[in-house]
């Protein structure tokens, strides 16, 4: 654990949540996987109450070279579903961009 807070802080991710899971080799470059999840905000359309709902297909994020490696974060976003309109919002960072 206090690894993934070393490879947290070296990349300069702040974001608390954002969790590392675990840290790959492909020899040509490095993998962060990772998973973005919070507590269940209030739904955008109707401001009703959402609750978790499962996580989305993982983002392919290319960022910093690290230690002469490209650098690649799979980061799984936590999806949310309102509990009165049904509609379907997902987990956002400042580390992503909308829709990535």
């Amino acid at each position: 654990m206090e690894q993934l807070n070393f490879i947290t802080n070296l990349l300069g991710i702040k974001d608390p949540s954002i969790t590392i899971l675990d840290v790959l080799d492909a020899g040509t470059h490095k993998e962060i996987i990772a998973k973005l999840d919070y507590i269940a905000p209030k739904c955008p359309h109707c401001q009703g109450q959402m609750a978790k709902y499962d996580f989305q297909k993982e983002s392919k994020i290319p960022y910093l070279e690290c230690a002469g490696y490209k650098t690649l974060i799979r980061l799984r976003k936590r999806r949310f579903r309102c509990k009165f309109c049904r509609k379907m919002a997902v987990a956002e960072t400042s580390l992503v961009k909308k829709n990535h």
